[in-house]
């Protein structure tokens, strides 16, 4: 689950209102090394409805993290005899949250940025504008920290299925030119490896 949450950041927040929910789509990052599930750091603008609902919130927040997903046609199951279905990961983390100083605020800025520039030959750093530049900015966002109470991984992946059909999907998902569809083709083998190669079907509730 944590490797998910590593390799697909981008979640959706979601809190509780007076009113109805709350939901912003955000980058959150993972410290591993905090609290017994990890501990996940983002920020909003304090602009954001939600931002300024948050201080108040009284439940815990919801974050959620989706990993690879694929619809599945029942024509790449070798009888064509299961119903079409999709294939897909996620990781649900639950947490109260803590709101950062403007010191914890600007290195998790500079973290998020060193993180999310890595990949680019030259990337851009903070240091590359003035100090102050960055901290006049401050007081418009609102940084948090989740330590994460409770965590559920969603992992459908023709677990619950012939092995030989869940390979197959895998098969079809790992030509394609897609990356995400080759990620989902290697966690399908992943989750299956070990399994008989048949077994017996049974009714299939999630969907």
């Amino acid at each position: 689950m944590h490797d998910l949450i590593d390799a697909h950041p981008w979640a959706l927040l979601v809190n509780n209102g007076e009113e109805g929910p709350f939901a912003t789509n955000l980058p959150l990052i993972l410290d591993r090394t905090r609290g017994k599930y990890g501990t996940l750091t983002g920020h909003l603008a304090r602009a954001n409805e939600h931002a300024r609902a948050l201080p108040s919130a009284r439940e815990p927040s919801l974050a959620i993290f989706h990993g690879p997903y694929s619809y599945v046609t029942a024509s790449w199951y070798p009888h064509r005899d299961m119903p079409s279905t999709y294939y897909y990961t996620a990781v649900h983390c639950y947490g109260r949250l803590r709101f950062q100083t403007d010191e914890e605020l600007e290195a998790s800025l500079s973290e998020l940025t060193e993180r999310f520039e890595a990949p680019f030959p030259g990337g851009w750093r903070t240091d590359e504008i003035p100090q102050t530049e960055i901290t006049r900015r401050l007081p418009a966002i609102l940084g948090f920290e989740m330590v994460v109470e409770r965590i559920e991984g969603k992992f459908k992946l023709g677990q619950d299925e012939p092995r030989a059909d869940a390979l197959a999907v895998a098969e079809h998902l790992g030509r394609s030119a897609e990356p995400t569809h080759q990620a989902l083709a290697h966690l399908i083998r992943v989750y299956n490896a070990g399994r008989p190669l048949e077994a017996r079907r049974h009714d299939d509730a999630t969907s």
